[in-house]
């Protein structure tokens, strides 16, 4: 491309950035003389009032009334959650620190609970059969044995109930359990607490 071509697309291209600029200043001198305007209205009418308002030999009725005075803005009261919000945004560390502080500490605290409450449940052998056993000494009407055994029956151990008679069997088998059986000895036998005594 000759210079001369050269030199005429770069006078054009720089036209629309020159447009822009002068535009930009037009735009800036029109807003500050219409404000200059505004502002010597204000004064020339503020003016005219004031003498209106101080001559003497006008009528009150035609005066125009005096300019009124502002009333100061009551103050609202500001919310507890506007107050939290300010605070939090004057305080960025500290409300990093709370949060860190209080959530790492309900997590320790759900974990623990967590853990707390879940109940031990029996290992099984590899094919799935049963492997523990519990033997519950306690009376076969007892409520709180049977209650005490159905619960270990569902967590996955075979329970065994100490029976002495004929009827505390037959109560043991009406619970139709696979895993809660009868154990036909007598734990009130001093000879079976000699020999409990002997093992441990």
């Amino acid at each position: 491309m000759p210079q001369d071509d050269q030199d005429f697309v770069d006078f054009f291209s720089s036209i629309p950035s020159d447009v822009k600029k002068y535009s930009q200043e037009v735009a800036d001198y029109s807003r500050d003389l219409a404000e200059s305007v505004e502002r010597h209205f204000d004064t020339v009418a503020a003016s005219i009032r004031q003498t209106l308002q101080t001559t003497p030999w006008i009528p009150d009725s035609i005066k125009p009334p005096p300019a009124p005075v502002p009333r100061p803005l009551p103050i609202v009261p500001r919310s507890y959650l506007e107050q939290a919000q300010d605070w939090v945004s004057r305080n960025r560390a500290m409300t990093a620190f709370i949060v860190a502080f209080v959530g790492t500490g309900s997590f320790v605290i759900w974990r623990r609970r967590r853990a707390y409450r879940q109940k031990r449940r029996a290992r099984r052998a590899a094919n799935g059969a049963r492997t523990e056993v519990v033997v519950l000494a306690g009376s076969a009407h007892s409520p709180l044995t049977r209650s005490i055994a159905l619960d270990l029956e569902r967590r996955g151990f075979v329970v065994y109930i100490p029976v002495s008679t004929l009827a505390e069997e037959q109560t043991v088998q009406a619970e139709l359990r696979a895993d809660i059986h009868p154990l036909s000895i007598d734990i009130t036998s001093v000879s079976i607490q000699i020999t409990v005594k002997e093992r441990c």
